[in-house]
C-alpha cells in the first residue's frame, strides 16, 4: 500500500510538471505572437517626433486574432501556479479599452481558474504546505465558507491555485465554484482594465481612480479578516 501511494504521488508530480510545461509552451507561443505584433508600436511610443494621437489610434486598431492571443495569455498565466496575470490584464485594458479589456480579463482569469479547479477535482497535491493548511483551517471556520473563497479570489497577491484547491477540498458544487470564480474575478478584472486604459491615455485622474480601487479592495478584505480574527479570539 505504501509503495502504491508513493507511486501515485510520483505520478501526480510528473503530471503536474507536464501540464506546467505545456502551459509554458502555450504561454511562450502566445507571448511571441503578441510581442511580434506590438513591439513596433511600443517602440514608436519612445519616439518624441511621432504623432501620438495617430499612434494611439493605430495601437488600438487590432482585431480578433490579437484579442484571442491576449486572452490565451491571460488564461495560461492564471492557470500556471505562482504566475501572475496582472501584467497581461493591464495590457488588455491598454490595447482594447476598459470595457472590452474588462471582458477579456474576466473571461481569461475565470477560464484559467476553472481549468485549475477541474484539475484538482481529479488530482491531489503531492504535499500540502503550511500556508495551505492554515488557509484551509481559516476557511473551514467560516459559517459561510463561500465568503472566504470569494475573498481569496478577489485578492490579487494570494495564489489562485491555493484558492482553487481549497474550493475543491470543501466539495463545492460545480455551479457554486464557477459562481465564486466569476464573481471573485470581477473586481480585479475591472481595476486592471481600467488601470491599463488610464496608463494608455496618460490620465492622472484615471490612474488615481484605478489605484483607489485597489486600496478599497485591499481595505475591505483586510478589515473583514481582522474582524474575523477578533471575533475568533473573543469567542
Amino acid at each position: 500500500m505504501i509503495i502504491l501511494a508513493m507511486r501515485r504521488k510520483l505520478k501526480h508530480k510528473r503530471l503536474i510538471y507536464v501540464l506546467c510545461l505545456v502551459d509554458l509552451i502555450i504561454l511562450i507561443a502566445a507571448f511571441g505572437f503578441v510581442f511580434h505584433d506590438y513591439i513596433g508600436q511600443l517602440l514608436a511610443f519612445l519616439d518624441p517626433d511621432v504623432d501620438r494621437q495617430l499612434l494611439k489610434t493605430v495601437f488600438r486598431d487590432h482585431g480578433i486574432e490579437d484579442a484571442f492571443f491576449l486572452l490565451l495569455l491571460t488564461i495560461t498565466t492564471t492557470a500556471i501556479p505562482f504566475f501572475s496575470s496582472s501584467v497581461v490584464c493591464i495590457f488588455n485594458g491598454a490595447c482594447f479599452g476598459p470595457c472590452i479589456g474588462f471582458l477579456m480579463n474576466l473571461c481569461g482569469t475565470s477560464l484559467g481558474n476553472l481549468c485549475m479547479w477541474l484539475f484538482f477535482t481529479r488530482y491531489d497535491l503531492p504535499k500540502r504546505s503550511q500556508r495551505l493548511e492554515e488557509f484551509i483551517a481559516e476557511i473551514e471556520q467560516h459559517k459561510q465558507k463561500i465568503y472566504g473563497i470569494l475573498a481569496g479570489y478577489m485578492m490579487p497577491m494570494f495564489p489562485s491555485f491555493i484558492v482553487n484547491y481549497v474550493s475543491v477540498h470543501l466539495k463545492l458544487s460545480v455551479s457554486t465554484a464557477i459562481s465564486c470564480i466569476v464573481i471573485g474575478m470581477v473586481p480585479t478584472s475591472f481595476i486592471y482594465a481600467f488601470g491599463g486604459n488610464a496608463i494608455f491615455e496618460g490620465s492622472k485622474t484615471l490612474s488615481i481612480g484605478a489605484l483607489a480601487g485597489f486600496v478599497i479592495l485591499f481595505s475591505v478584505v483586510f478589515i473583514y479578516r481582522k474582524w474575523r480574527k477578533q471575533r475568533k479570539n473573543s469567542a
